[in-house]
């Protein structure tokens, strides 16, 4: 038990003492422009400092005691989905879908007067920033120079798998964006279904609802019908989850690969999915009598299988090399055309402030309420629900939901962190293990749904809403 408080010891204090020097050399070395870009820049580190200081016991205590773990998730489990229910789920999501196509035709009617029909309305869905990239590598591929970035292949920011998939489908409906769109929503409710499923796993059925309700009402939510690959992402990580909880390994890993040529963030979907594998493995090896070779051969393949989701990263640099000859040649368009560098994500916090300052002082409200402050909002609400509910996330859950805050803010030019951070299914259900309180549900879903009006009505009237 001292050999582990030791190394529990060593795994707190090591990395943290790294982070807060970084910290103070980039005072020293950079020092932001603006006091109050190193107070946010603080705050953040704080917030993961206490984060990260209660997540290592958490994560020991799973490692060294899992069966404890998972005999207090069993209890929860209330059964499983019957055909009614997901067809009673289905009609909610899809009702949701066109309850936010009603709001984006009446927030046109509202700014554009009557100019097209709530039909016609369906073209925003394509309208979004980063959906003809999508459509051209459906239609062009990758060696193709946008207009604008001569002698660069601006495509090969985004993977391929979701513009492979309109490409395939494509001709069924005579238009790639068509095809886009149907795509992106019908994985919308797919998504629906399997997060409903794996929450199902751990908690009680109202749980479960609670879970839906905030992924419908989320802001973000309505970007998920857009042309792009987030709902995607969003369906392939969950089932990835759900096959490593049920113990179905190779499928998991099939599904972390799809998902790593889907967004580059699935890349991370390697380490809960490890997690859970080592510890069915330790479970399986504790109740054995007698361990036998089948078990070492079965544990082997199902273990090797797991390769497959940095394989799935590792094909997509394949296919940077493959254009322009360099294995990281998305990140060299980030930087150079886009003023966009890694950073860690305190430092990405700073560099947000200071543009907010910056669209302020400049009068340019859209990349103001758009951008900035959707980012900072996005990025201390991730650290505040996992800090409050370390304790209720199953850990491999908590593991992956830090990581993903902490890629997904690695960028200092960073546009999109509330629609990632959307996709990251442990905030999900933080969110829902935060909203238990009947008061702080409904203060919660008020909050959500002003806040989804006014995104959406951003969106609509062109504001840089990704």
């Amino acid at each position: 038990m001292q050999r582990n408080d030791i190394v529990k010891t060593i795994f707190t204090i090591l990395p943290l003492t790294v982070l807060c020097t970084l910290y103070g050399l980039w005072l020293v070395v950079e020092p932001p422009e603006l006091v109050e870009s190193v107070l946010v820049a603080g705050v953040a580190l704080l917030l993961f400092v206490l984060l990260y200081v209660r997540a290592v016991p958490r994560l020991f205590e799973y490692a060294l005691d899992g069966d404890r773990e998972q005999a207090t998730t069993a209890v929860h489990r209330t059964g499983i989905l019957g055909g009614r229910e997901v067809l009673r789920l289905l009609l909610v999501l899809v009702i949701a879908r066109g309850i936010y196509m009603v709001g984006a035709f009446v927030w046109s009617l509202y700014l554009n007067g009557y100019s097209e029909t709530i039909l016609d309305i369906q073209h925003i869905w394509a309208d979004h920033l980063f959906a003809p990239r999508f459509i051209s590598i459906a239609n062009n591929g990758y060696r193709t120079e946008v207009p604008g970035y001569p002698g660069a292949y601006i495509n090969l920011l985004f993977p391929p798998l979701y513009s492979l998939i309109i490409r395939f489908i494509s001709p069924f409906y005579l238009s790639s964006i068509r095809a886009g769109f149907f795509v992106a929503n019908l994985n919308y409710l797919l998504s629906g279904i399997v997060l409903y499923a794996l929450v199902l796993m751990d908690q009680d059925r109202r749980s479960a609802v609670r879970c839906l309700w905030f992924y419908v009402i989320l802001p973000p939510s309505f970007l998920l019908g857009c042309t792009i690959s987030a709902s995607t992402f969003l369906l392939l990580s969950l089932l990835c989850m759900y096959c490593a909880r049920r113990k179905w390994f190779v499928p998991a890993a099939g599904f972390g690969f799809l998902a790593a040529i889907t967004e580059r963030t699935g890349l991370l979907l390697v380490v809960p999915v490890l997690m859970e594998f080592l510890r069915s493995m330790t479970i399986e090896y504790r109740s054995l009598k007698a361990v036998s070779w089948q078990f070492y051969v079965k544990k082997s393949l199902q273990g090797s299988a797991l390769i497959l989701i940095p394989l799935g990263f590792l094909l997509y640099l394949l296919i940077n090399r493959n254009a322009t000859g360099n294995f990281f040649a998305y990140a060299e368009y980030l930087k150079a055309y886009f003023s966009s560098q890694q950073a860690l994500f305190y430092r990405v916090a700073a560099a947000v402030c200071e543009r907010s300052f910056q669209s302020h002082l400049l009068q340019d409200t859209q990349t103001l309420l758009g951008i900035c402050i959707p980012n900072l909002i996005a990025l201390f609400a991730a650290f505040e629900m996992l800090l409050l509910t370390y304790k209720q996330l199953r850990a491999s859950y908590l593991c992956y939901g830090i990581l993903m805050v902490a890629v997904i803010y690695s960028q200092t030019g960073i546009l999109d962190g509330p629609r990632q951070l959307f996709c990251c299914f442990p905030l999900l259900i933080a969110l829902t293990a935060v909203a238990r309180n009947h008061w702080i549900n409904l203060l919660l879903s008020l909050l959500c749904i002003a806040g989804s009006i006014a995104y959406l009505g951003m969106y609509v009237a062109g504001w840089p809403v990704v």
